[in-house]
């Protein structure tokens, strides 16, 4: 399959255009989710931004900044008209604004950066800056620096679980706060100046995440509150990011993923939970074995081979390569449940992007 061709139709049949002439990328192709997500966006510039265009990487960062609110918030995604809405979901959704949307803006607006000339990169960094920080300083943190979920009601997580109640400490949260200061910091120190709060806080997330998060069994746990499981996804994306982890808690991860693939593999497809378990509470129903609440996703997929590229090379390019062979069979979907025939939005952008992505670090295209 030619996953780089995949890629481009999807995202290219994704596009919608603003009010103000922007090429907005949609997550999916079907016009189900019709408005320009934060996330979605992050993990488009992260893994296949080259085949967006500079240009419209940058109008597309610039038009959710422009929806950012008052106290800071970014938004969780921005319709065509402008308008923009900051929690998952539509008024059903009884939760406060997403805790991902702030770092998942730098995480894109780095990915953005990194493709540009220095003095170009200068000036936009100049001019986001402010913004950006604000995205992060308005999460609700401890005095560590840990995100924590204790509002009634909650902050709706990470997005691809924002149905899911977790309260108290949040760990794959904080982890992609942890890499969004990382990567502010190296943009400051470059462009402006190092806010110091943001490097002691970086250091004392370090200093108290492992004694927090880390299972017996080398995995991370989602929250130490309601929703306190053991989380694949979230273990994963550990893994990709240089977090201090002592290396023997990370060689725990690298061999639980290998020695429950079964449990958490379908064809390429990764599950949030391990098989059996699921979600104790959710902001909305999300019945088991569909979306959220158990089926399996290719969106991290690219988390999943770099888990493994060290440990077990050729189960990190067989997963790839039955990812390739599924789309190529079935379609590219939002999320699959095979064995109850589920199959959730053909031409999701994120799962063609994430595997787009992990096939260039397997070196298959």
């Amino acid at each position: 399959m030619d996953i780089r061709k995949l890629t481009i139709d999807i995202l290219e049949g994704s596009v919608i255009k603003s009010h103000n002439g922007v090429d907005l990328f949609t997550p999916d192709g079907t016009g189900f989710y019709p408005a320009l997500w934060t996330r979605d966006l992050a993990y488009m510039l992260e893994y296949a931004g080259e085949l967006i265009g500079q240009q419209r990487c940058e109008d597309c960062i610039e038009y959710l900044l422009a929806g950012a609110d008052s106290n800071g918030w970014i938004p969780d995604r921005v319709y065509g008209d402008g308008y923009a809405t900051y929690t998952a979901g539509d008024g059903t959704f009884q939760a406060k604004p997403n805790l991902d949307n702030g770092p998942y803006m730098i995480i894109a607006a780095d990915a953005y950066l990194k493709t540009l000339p220095e003095e170009k990169a200068k000036e936009l960094f100049a001019k986001w800056e402010k913004a950006l920080c604000a995205g992060i300083d308005c999460l609700p943190k401890n005095a560590e620096g840990v995100i924590c979920n204790e509002t009634t009601p909650p902050h709706s997580p990470y997005g691809f679980t924002d149905c899911i109640v977790k309260t108290g400490l949040l760990s794959f949260e904080t982890l992609l706060l942890w890499q969004s200061i990382k990567q502010m910091l190296f943009w400051q120190e470059k462009f402006t100046a190092v806010r110091v709060d943001y490097a002691a806080m970086k250091a004392s997330i370090e200093a108290v995440f492992a004694d927090l998060f880390v299972s017996t069994e080398g995995m991370l746990y989602s929250a130490t509150g309601i929703g306190k499981k053991l989380d694949v996804w979230g273990s994963c994306y550990l893994m990709t990011i240089d977090f201090p982890l002592a290396q023997k808690r990370k060689d725990q991860i690298a061999n639980w993923l290998i020695n429950h693939y079964d449990e958490i593999v379908y064809r390429g497809q990764i599950r949030h939970l391990p098989m059996g378990e699921y979600w104790e509470k959710t902001i909305v129903p999300v019945e088991q074995n569909t979306y959220q609440n158990g089926a399996f996703w290719a969106t991290p997929i690219a988390w999943f081979a770099q888990a493994l590229l060290s440990y077990d090379p050729a189960l990190a390019k067989k997963t790839v390569e039955d990812l390739l062979v599924f789309f190529k069979e079935k379609g590219v979907f939002e999320c699959v449940y095979a064995p109850d025939d589920y199959y959730k939005l053909d031409t999701y952008v994120a799962s063609a992007t994430n595997a787009y992505g992990a096939a260039k670090l397997l070196k298959l295209i």
